[in-house]
């Protein structure tokens, strides 16, 4: 059960979202579950910065936890991150009692849950997300990994958070190009899962959304139905074997132009950015391949292409300038932890609000469905 404000979930985390919920941690931490353990806090050299003092103001008793800071960015969500960290926590002596909280984005979760799962074979761990990507996505759900080399998240665990604090005061820390990076999760669960949710993001407009107060009333509605929603479906199918599969509308593709420009760091590609451009380039693979209409799928991409207009040029410029051709993306593409027996599998819409899991296409219709991407 998901409640604004104050949130206590049935499912394997419990989940805390609303403003100040930050204020429930120092009750959760004094709990007979945490009272022997010592703490230990993964942040980046952003979060550490600006995010850290409002949690240690919040909460006191972590102003003498461990410390582990990483750089900012996908580099850091690597196997070699991982270990140093494990050698750290071997150094500082920490048991199986031992709390990790990950304060930060998405990398920080997914790293600081992975850490957490290998350690000691799993020790608990709170995630507090500082972006909205990690609000809406990367903190709850239970999926953790690590890159391999420039392919994204080849290595993970199904290991849940013990608890999860969403407070959209971070927000406010944000860069524009990270809260629209989150944003394209948002849409996307929409897409999937609320046809009417859909609508209403359509109505009001993406740049309108973006434009407004984070800490507002529809930042906060939003970011409670995607968390419901994403909760919702992690509960029902938490090893991903079909269900939860809707969630990757947009990341065959996403993940594959993420790679691309993986290391690149001028030109890179934030997670929700190349999703936004991945659910482009799967919406007309929709309309090819699973019977959503035409005029559905035009929303969609008019839509998308209106946010993520810089985001389309500046990859275009990427591609051409690299000499990429779509060969090199169909080798990106079947790497894809999906896949089997050599095909390409993605999630398409047959319509907002009806995803269809399993589905295949060739490269010769990628090579369309990019084509439609930068058009």
């Amino acid at each position: 059960m998901i409640l604004s404000g104050r949130v206590v979930s049935i499912s394997r985390t419990r989940i805390h979202c609303g403003l100040n919920v930050l204020e429930d941690l120092p009750k959760l931490l004094a709990s007979f579950e945490y009272r022997a353990s010592r703490f230990f806090i993964l942040t980046d050299s952003n979060t550490a910065r600006h995010c850290l003092p409002v949690l240690v103001g919040c909460c006191p008793v972590l102003d003498s936890a461990s410390m582990f800071e990483i750089d900012p960015g996908e580099p850091s969500k690597s196997l070699a991150v991982a270990e140093k960290i494990w050698n750290e926590l071997l150094s500082a002596r920490a048991d199986r009692q031992s709390l990790l909280i990950n304060l930060g984005g998405g990398v920080v979760s997914d790293l600081g849950g992975f850490v957490a799962a290998g350690f000691k074979r799993g020790i608990p761990f709170i995630n507090i997300p500082t972006s909205l990507m990690g609000m809406v996505d990367a903190s709850i759900g239970g999926k953790t990994g690590v890159n391999l080399g420039p392919i994204k998240n080849q290595v993970g665990f199904f290991y849940s958070p013990a608890a999860v604090f969403i407070d959209p005061r971070f927000l406010r820390t944000l860069p524009e190009a990270h809260l629209r990076s989150g944003f394209a999760e948002i849409v996307k669960s929409a897409l999937i899962g609320d046809p009417l949710l859909w609508r209403r993001i359509l109505k009001q407009g993406g740049r309108n959304i973006l434009a407004s107060d984070v800490c507002g009333k529809t930042w906060e509605d939003l970011i409670l139905k995607t968390v419901t929603f994403k909760n919702r479906i992690a509960c029902q199918d938490f090893t991903e074997k079909k269900l939860r599969q809707i969630l990757n509308f947009g990341h065959t593709v996403g993940h594959a132009l993420e790679s691309l420009t993986l290391g690149n760091e001028n030109q890179a590609l934030l997670h929700g950015e190349a999703v936004a451009l991945g659910m482009i380039a799967e919406t007309w693979l929709s309309h090819m391949n699973a019977g959503l209409s035409g005029d559905e799928a035009g929303m969609i991409i008019t839509f998308l292409k209106n946010v993520y207009a810089p985001q389309i040029l500046a990859l275009h410029d990427f591609i051409t300038r690299r000499g990429i051709t779509n060969d090199h993306i169909v080798e990106l593409l079947l790497h894809d932890k999906k896949n089997k027996d050599l095909q390409i599998r993605f999630t398409f819409l047959r319509a907002a609000g009806k995803p269809v899991v399993n589905q295949t296409a060739g490269p010769d219709e990628v090579g369309v469905a990019m084509d439609k991407l930068f058009e």
